[in-house]
């Protein structure tokens, strides 16, 4: 039974990351001793499958992990060092080691403009974010790579520091907001949590750490857009973690 309920377990709190092994944000190297020269070992385990070494690095708030898919290895890291954009087919198939970052770390400055994470989000209908800020959070989430192109967009606490809107970009980025939220979701002082789903033109905004349940904005566009790309920015400088 003990056996059982750990396997349940472990499909359980890997049902988000099986998606992103399929998805483009893996990178196989030769050996430990490159990408990963300077990353502190949290854990390691023998016997392992990658699946389940996702599941131990969730339980144990790893940022990185690496398996080991012919001899079964396990190493579970405090700090991820592979390239913050992650671009599709970043693949060297060497070795057989598998390495994988579960979030990234990065900072927007004031007057910045937008920064395209270079996460492949066509496979994708949901990001998960934490952000530090104390006004002005923009996500957008476009059909390519700058702001030129179309796509939807969202900001937190962009209008009289409490109100946040979800709009769309069309062309000539000629933008309008189509739900709003009223209230204070930001912090300066502490990271806050969110996410961002779509499908088929709906978009939905919600805070918290769980997909679908906190929702603060939702909105079906007549124009549905692929989305391809995340693109953020803030109105002062924000910290942020997005998780992969």
């Amino acid at each position: 039974m003990d056996v059982l309920l750990r396997q349940v377990l472990i499909i359980y709190l890997c049902k988000e990351v099986q998606v992103n092994f399929v998805h483009g944000t893996w990178k196989v190297i030769d050996s430990m001793s490159g990408v990963y020269t300077n990353s502190s070992v949290v854990s390691s385990h023998q016997d392992v499958t990658c699946i389940e070494c996702a599941a131990r690095t969730l339980m144990l708030d790893g940022e990185g992990y690496s398996c080991n898919r012919g001899d079964q290895m396990c190493m579970i890291y405090s700090t991820c060092h592979i390239k913050n954009r992650l671009t599709p087919g970043d693949w060297e198939p060497i070795a057989g080691w598998l390495h994988f970052c579960t979030k990234m770390k990065l900072t927007t400055e004031l007057k910045e403009g937008l920064l395209d994470l270079g996460i492949q989000l066509t496979q994708r209908k949901s990001i998960r974010f934490q952000v530090k800020a104390t006004i002005g959070v923009n996500i957008g989430l476009s059909s390519g790579n700058n702001t030129d192109s179309p796509g939807y967009f969202v900001i937190l606490e962009g209008w009289n520091m409490t109100t946040s809107c979800l709009g769309v970009v069309e062309f000539a980025n000629e933008s309008q907001c189509y739900s709003e939220y009223i209230g204070r979701v930001l912090s300066g002082e502490q990271y806050r949590s969110f996410w961002l789903t779509w499908n088929e033109g709906r978009v939905r905004v919600g805070t918290g750490e769980t997909v679908g349940n906190g929702t603060i904005m939702d909105h079906v566009f007549p124009n549905v857009y692929t989305v391809r790309h995340a693109l953020i920015g803030t109105y002062v400088r924000g910290e942020w973690v997005i998780y992969l």
